[in-house]
């Protein structure tokens, strides 16, 4: 995990079945690098599926052109195809966010913190960008040219595009050599871009943001999407995070199980430790200094707080943490 380069890919070479993994709710870094590896896999002459699963299909019109255009041979599941390896990509097995399928053995490639007991084979680069560019450097030690499939390319791009702010959370070395070295499709590009709501994702926005909560003591907002494609929560975390009175968002709505929480923050307030307190003993949550996200549990929910609603419960975590941790 993390350090340098070790052939990680080697590991592999003898299988001949590999299920790759996506998270659920995918975004494009994670479909970006599932895509670079699944090529990968299959010039190297294996029988290999790219897959995802969990509460929502891709509705998001950004990432539908992006599977569309890039001809990515995503497929949304309910049980993963047998073989001798599942590897998750951009997160980790058993770590939330992604579908728990029983298999042979386990894989994690990705660009989040550690936050599960160590896998068969696990390769974590939290001080990357995207999960597309840890993808991009291990298959570039291995010979492969992603700039040899365009297709390829403008994905693991769009990837890292997507997860680094518009490219304005670039702080690695290695982040800034990918973006520089692949040569895209500009046009698919320049499609996905503008392409990142539909009207009726417009529409929740604007009513989640108009019904917001505020703290001016403590500088934070809560708000309380309806039911939506998960990263439409992030859309509207990262505009909530631009407001100049404003250090800490939670954007969140209710699924079938929970509450789908994204965090967004000043780095002095720690996104990732945010997501964590939020989650603490009710779910699971975790990511990066600014940007991060996490999962409540109805049931667990139910043990510790009753019938308490969902608002006062992280309204009170909130002001816990605020007023622990920016004294």
């Amino acid at each position: 995990t993390g350090g340098s380069l070790h052939m990680f890919l080697n590991q592999f070479e003898e299988m001949e079945s590999i299920c790759i993994q996506c998270h659920d709710g995918p975004d494009a870094d994670t479909i970006g690098a599932g895509f670079a590896l699944y090529d990968y896999f299959e010039k190297k002459g294996k029988r290999v599926s790219l897959i995802y699963s969990g509460m929502h299909k891709i509705t998001k019109p950004s990432l539908q052109i992006m599977v569309n255009e890039l001809e990515i041979p995503l497929v949304y599941v309910s049980e993963a195809p047998e073989g001798e390896l599942l590897l998750t990509v951009d997160c980790q097995y058993r770590g939330g966010n992604v579908t728990v399928f029983p298999a042979e053995k386990i894989g994690v490639v990705d660009h989040h913190p550690r936050c599960i007991p160590e896998p068969d084979f696990c390769y974590i680069r939290s001080d990357y960008g995207s999960c597309c560019t840890v993808v991009w450097e291990l298959l570039k030690e291995k010979g492969y040219d992603a700039n040899a499939n365009k297709h390829v390319a403008t994905a693991l791009y769009y990837g890292l595009y997507s997860d680094t702010g518009q490219f304005s959370e670039i702080y690695s070395a290695q982040d800034k050599t990918m973006r520089d070295e692949l040569k895209i499709d500009r046009e698919v590009m320049d499609e996905m871009v503008t392409s990142n709501l539909s009207r009726r994702e417009l529409c929740i926005a604007g009513e989640a943001l108009r019904d917001h909560i505020y703290n001016g003591e403590y500088r934070y907002a809560l708000v309380f999407t309806e039911p939506c494609d998960p990263n439409l929560l992030g859309v509207i975390c990262d505009l909530v995070n631009q407001v100049a009175t404003i250090d800490a968002c939670v954007v969140y709505n209710e699924t079938a199980t929970g509450y789908k929480l994204s965090v967004r923050c000043a780095k002095q307030v720690g996104a990732s430790r945010l997501a964590d307190a939020l989650t603490k003993d009710i779910g699971t949550g975790g990511g990066h200094a600014n940007k991060a996200g996490g999962m409540i549990m109805k049931k667990l929910i139910q043990s510790h707080y009753g019938k308490m609603d969902i608002a006062d419960i992280l309204n009170r975590r909130m002001q816990d943490y605020m007023r622990e941790h920016m004294r």
